[in-house]
């Protein structure tokens, strides 16, 4: 009777001892099946915010009196680049806003803000790390807005050719660089700013030079990506 309690007890202590080893096994199981699995791959981001500051230049008018040069001077402009993933990070639809304040050379200067707002594209070449290049084209329209009394906005069909280069810090944070040609579409025997007063009568403070308004900038902005 006792070996029979005895052997009993034995077995029972030898289920109990199998069942924590099979416990003890797939708990040790656990941490090195999440080993065995690689690592999740982050989803890419799909917008971008880069607001921007540069130094934008070119510009030529004419005096209408006598046919001299009426240069807008060099300056500060500043705005902001909205990026969206197209079917890919490679290759991005863009619309950018920027803005220059300036001043127009001549007899008789006058200040005046010129504005582009802009869509289009870019691509990417992702192939190459960590400084990625792009190259992208825009088309939309320039505003001339002077300063002084009775002179009213002029706003025209213009477009861009833009490269530069981006470097991400991280994932969602990086800086890029941008150099932009712009051409704005303008009338040859186009005046600009024209007013009429009873006692001088109908006068234009400047005249188109060429048949596109140029000018070139670079500037350095704060990548945002989410």
């Amino acid at each position: 009777m006792n070996r029979r309690f005895d052997n009993a007890a034995t077995d029972q202590r030898g289920d109990r001892a199998a069942r924590c080893v099979a416990l003890l096994t797939g708990l040790l199981a656990i941490p090195l099946a999440w080993a065995a699995e690689p690592p999740a791959k982050e989803k890419p981001t799909i917008f971008e915010v880069t607001p921007f500051i540069g130094a934008m230049g070119g510009g030529k008018f004419e005096d209408p009196t006598d046919g001299s040069d009426r240069d807008a001077q060099s300056g500060t402009n500043f705005g902001f680049f909205l990026n969206l993933n197209a079917d890919s990070p490679e290759r991005q639809y863009e619309m950018f806003y920027t803005q220059q304040g300036t001043e127009v050379e001549g007899v008789e200067p006058f200040d005046m803000d010129v504005q582009y707002l802009h869509v289009g594209g870019i691509v990417n070449f992702t192939d190459v790390q960590p400084v990625v290049p792009y190259f992208g084209i825009t088309v939309g329209a320039t505003r001339f807005a002077p300063s002084g009394p009775d002179l009213d906005d002029e706003t025209k069909l213009s477009f861009s050719v833009g490269s530069g280069a981006k470097y991400q810090f991280n994932r969602h944070f990086g800086v890029r660089l941008d150099l932009r040609v712009y051409a704005t579409l303008v009338d040859t025997n186009g005046d600009f700013f024209c007013v009429s007063t009873p006692t001088t009568g109908g006068t234009c403070r400047i005249r188109a030079a060429s048949d596109t308004f140029l000018q070139y900038s670079g500037s350095l902005g704060f990548i945002a990506a989410f």
